[in-house]
């Protein structure tokens, strides 16, 4: 639209200075014709008196040549050197020229000269009427500022419709512009939609010009999500062939330590454990990142509910007291299966490490949801802080699980580009804090 402008500007800026150019020759040209036309009109008007000086038998019939210094003057000189001038000429006022010829005939001259007035556009004519048997020279002419004055008042209505049809043009171009680009910005809300998970595919009634871009998007869509579906798949099957191979392996180890041969079992039962581990892990994680994308939203207080209601009945949790504060109404940007996974592996950990306490504290903060979880436990050092999110890392082996739920959690909140960290808790234990973008609400989304 900027540029749109600028180039409208120039371009009637040039247009006008150029008809500005035009309509100052056709007012000069006119002025032209009409001193032509009144020393005509003087030649026929002169006649001699007893003197044998020239005289005007009436005025000329442009009234501005008679108010005295009216930028409108005529003389007419004899050849004997007699003359007569008009009456805006005054007594004290003369129209100088020199002729090239004083003696010629049929001569018409236009020339600029500097006049009584100011700059002065005159034209000289010589003739020899009939009548007054000598040659008459004739000097008529109009002040340049007669001609400006003109211009000026042309000039300013010149650029008022200029002007005003550079607004008509700029806010044709910026009408265009806004409706020509609906259509992709209805293609982007589609696309926000199909983000959000509240659709799968972009619309197909949109104009011509970009339904190749859609269809090319829907396709890039549908084999995303195939390709996410079969990975999905893969991993299931992938985990359930390797399960039975890892069994008949365990079962060897324990038939080595029947046989006395307890180290060698201990090593093949801690890979098998540890390929178990694995394979547990990035089977959860594979799940994951297949619904992630979907950017559906969750109320959090349904989550909550869910979560809390079935760690405080079984585990650990059933001898803990868990509370809630803050606002629970908020609609967070995660799947409602990632988010019961993220808050009950963090519940999880801290009804393990609590003594009697847990507590989950939500803040509203701007565009973000916060999360905290802590608990009055021993709390986590801060040179372990970092390990706890490793697989497999467990920091008491004396503690239930499998190490991998912080794991999983960390791999989870980086599909939402939220943030997980730890910090110390108020009641002396770990706060465990989890970051998620805010949604306005589940229609929104």
């Amino acid at each position: 639209m900027a540029v749109a402008a600028i180039w409208i500007s120039i371009v009637l800026f040039s247009s006008g200075l150029g008809l500005s150019i035009v309509i100052r020759r056709v007012v000069e040209a006119h002025i032209d014709h009409d001193l032509l036309d009144h020393a005509r009109e003087l030649v026929d008007l002169v006649e001699l008196d007893a003197a044998q000086r020239p005289i005007v038998t009436r005025h000329l019939s442009d009234p501005r040549f008679s108010p005295a210094r009216s930028g409108m003057y005529w003389q007419v000189i004899l050849q004997n050197g007699s003359s007569a001038r008009s009456p805006s000429l005054q007594d004290d006022l003369f129209l100088s020229f020199t002729p090239d010829d004083g003696s010629s005939s049929n001569v018409t001259t236009l020339t600029n000269v500097e006049g009584p007035t100011g700059p002065l556009r005159m034209i000289r004519t010589v003739s020899e009427p009939s009548r007054l048997g000598q040659p008459l020279e004739v000097r008529i002419g109009a002040d340049e500022r007669l001609i400006s004055d003109e211009m000026q008042h042309l000039n300013l209505t010149l650029v008022a419709m200029l002007g005003f049809m550079a607004l008509a043009m700029v806010g044709t171009a910026y009408a265009q512009v806004v409706y020509g680009l609906r259509p992709l910005q209805r293609m982007g809300r589609a696309i926000v939609d199909v983000r959000s998970g509240k659709t799968t595919l972009l619309p197909e009634d949109l104009p011509g010009e970009i339904m190749p871009l859609v269809t090319e998007l829907n396709g890039m869509i549908t084999a995303n999500l195939t390709m996410v579906d079969r990975a999905r798949v893969l991993a299931g099957n992938f985990a359930h062939a390797l399960k039975t191979p890892l069994a008949i392996l365990d079962e060897e180890a324990a038939r080595l330590r029947a046989s006395g041969q307890e180290h060698h079992a201990r090593a093949l039962s801690e890979q098998c454990s540890r390929m178990a581990l694995l394979i547990n892990y990035q089977t959860a994680r594979a799940k994951a990142s297949g619904i992630a994308n979907a950017g559906a939203c969750s109320l959090l207080a349904d989550v909550l509910r869910s979560v809390i209601n079935t760690y405080s009945r079984f585990g650990p949790g059933h001898e803990r007291r868990f509370d809630v504060e803050g606002p629970t109404d908020l609609v967070v940007a995660c799947d409602t299966n990632d988010l019961t996974e993220l808050i009950g592996n963090l519940l999880d950990n801290a009804a393990k490490w609590a003594r009697d306490r847990v507590v989950i504290s939500i803040q509203d903060l701007e565009g973000t949801v916060l999360i905290t979880v802590e608990d009055d436990g021993p709390g986590i050092p801060v040179e372990h802080r970092s390990r706890v999110f490793d697989v497999g890392t467990r920091l008491d082996d004396t503690k239930p699980g499998t190490g991998l739920g912080l794991a999983i959690a960390r791999d989870l909140i980086s599909l939402y580009d939220g943030r997980l960290w730890i910090e110390n808790s108020r009641m002396g234990g770990a706060a465990l804090k989890l970051a998620l973008k805010k949604k306005a609400s589940l229609s929104s989304s």
